[in-house]
């Protein structure tokens, strides 16, 4: 599985629920740092970010998580 950020768009954070709400209906999706509602860290298959995107795709952005390495 692969580590992605949800966030709520600017649109839809009227809206009465939380990102992790929306993202708790997707079977396959592990929910790995919170604290913001409009915003996540999970992990999960393609096909469940595929999923995210057809169900949520107005209300969510799922982009990958982006790490950086620091070499010394």
């Amino acid at each position: 599985m692969a580590t992605y950020v949800v966030a709520i768009r600017r649109e839809a954070r009227s809206e009465a629920m939380t990102a992790e709400e929306w993202v708790r209906q997707v079977p396959g999706v592990q929910v790995t740092g919170a604290g913001n509602p409009s915003r996540l860290v999970i992990e999960a298959s393609p096909q469940a970010v595929s999923e995210i995107e057809r169900r949520f795709g107005d209300k969510l952005i799922v982009e990958a998580e982006i790490r950086h390495n620091h070499l010394l």
